[in-house]
């Protein structure tokens, strides 16, 4: 690959766009464009001809510079990136099939097809940000940065191994357990489990496949570390603690405490209540550094069951709700309400798919990638804002979904909830 600068990197690209543009021009075809698609000249069984090897040299120009600014743990997982080299769902439900040129609503398609409205319209969504429905390209992996990274890095090749052995082969079975029971909500009933043959969700299963469970672990563990889902994002949000009140903080599924570490670092008047499983809560007490032992401590408890804290200022979810379809989710938020006082908090700390046109649809798209590696994995869904208020309102009447902030370099949003109960 030639080391080139930006600049002679933009000045080859605009070349070649200049001699595509004429040679189309020059032939009578028009432009490419997304209402459009491809003239003849430039589709994949056209004849060799200029405008089609300054489409290819275009391409791969356009490739490279992309593969450039693109931050390696991101270039790494590429190849899921692409929802026809996982045989989209859309393809095997029929939906790409049956939509008509002159356009539809999703209402309509879903309704013709005998398919939930809201899987329809989460699967399409996720297509548009591709602009594409059913055609891919082949890619090629660039030993750059991201391959370095990859040899360095142990925590990132863990990442990458579990993109290759699990999301990847999940994703391909995705569009077969939706075939199989497009109204599941069960977390069994998703590509994991069919790819892996078992009847089991993927954290049970992971329970009884101790290497596998720990490669897992330690890729999620990694991930949490990157700059996208620090918890400085979180902290530096929501007013956690003044010297004038002590808040009481319930870490729901918080793991071995360290968001709590970090909110008591940003505020120190927090007191936190770490819960999770037993394991998981001995890992944390034998490892919490002595300084935050006076306001941090741990409870073994299983979210799906009552609250048993009551009272407490606010209760933290943070990356549990996105591991659920909306019926378990649903069962999680509820299993707080016992222990509710009026005008306590829940805060959700996840992702917030944008709105159509909100973000750029490189932004939606990494988000919505995301959604469709959760449905392969647990059945679950990553939500926009508007769901996570249907979800809320589902759940109890009396949530009320105060504010929404999105954190400008966060991957995870700050949904803050009040119990109006």
């Amino acid at each position: 690959m030639e080391t080139l600068t930006l600049k002679e990197r933009a000045a080859h690209i605009s070349e070649a766009a200049n001699r595509l543009s004429d040679e189309l021009a020059r032939t009578g075809f028009p432009e490419p464009s997304f209402e459009l698609g491809l003239p003849p000249p430039l589709s994949n069984d056209a004849p060799e001809t200029p405008a089609l090897r300054s489409k290819l040299e275009l391409l791969q120009m356009v490739d490279e510079l992309r593969s450039l600014l693109t931050d390696p743990t991101l270039q790494l997982t590429s190849q899921m990136r692409n929802p026809a080299l996982s045989v989209h769902p859309i393809i095997r439900l029929g939906i790409a099939e049956n939509f008509p040129p002159e356009g539809t609503t999703v209402q309509d398609l879903a309704s013709k097809l005998h398919l939930p409205e809201s899987l329809v319209g989460r699967l399409l969504s996720h297509s548009a940000t591709y602009h594409i429905y059913h055609e891919s390209s082949p890619g090629y992996f660039v030993h750059t940065a991201a391959s370095r990274a990859l040899s360095e890095n142990d925590g990132m090749r863990q990442y990458h191994m579990v993109g290759l052995e699990e999301t990847l082969p999940a994703t391909c079975k995705t569009a077969s357990a939706l075939v199989q029971d497009p109204l599941s909500e069960e977390p069994e009933s998703c590509g994991w489990s069919i790819q892996n043959d078992t009847e089991l969700s993927l954290f049970k299963a992971l329970a009884n496949m101790p290497d596998r469970a720990n490669t897992f672990a330690e890729a999620m563990r990694w991930q949490s570390t990157l700059p996208g889902f620090s918890h400085h994002h979180l902290t530096e949000v929501f007013p956690w603690g003044s010297s004038e009140q002590q808040l009481t903080v319930v870490d729901v599924g918080g793991g071995v405490g360290q968001v709590s570490q970090a909110l008591l670092d940003h505020s120190p008047d927090v007191k936190c209540i770490v819960q999770d499983y037993p394991e998981v809560v001995s890992r944390g007490q034998d490892s919490l550094p002595a300084k935050y032992k006076p306001r941090i401590t741990f409870q073994s408890h299983d979210f799906f069951k009552e609250q048993p804290i009551k009272g407490a200022d606010i209760y933290l979810l943070r990356m549990i709700l996105h591991d659920w379809s909306d019926k378990y989710a649903i069962k999680i938020i509820q299993a707080l309400v016992p222990a509710l006082k009026p005008g306590a908090k829940v805060v959700i700390n996840d992702r917030v798919i944008p709105a159509w046109h909100q973000a750029h649809y490189l932004v939606e798209r990494e988000a919505r990638d995301s959604d469709m590696y959760m449905l392969a994995f647990q059945n679950a869904r990553e939500r926009t804002a508007q769901e996570w208020s249907a979800l809320l309102k589902r759940a109890d009447g009396r949530f009320q979904l105060t504010r929404v902030h999105q954190p400008p370099r966060s991957v995870l949003a700050v949904v803050e909830v009040t119990w109006d109960g």
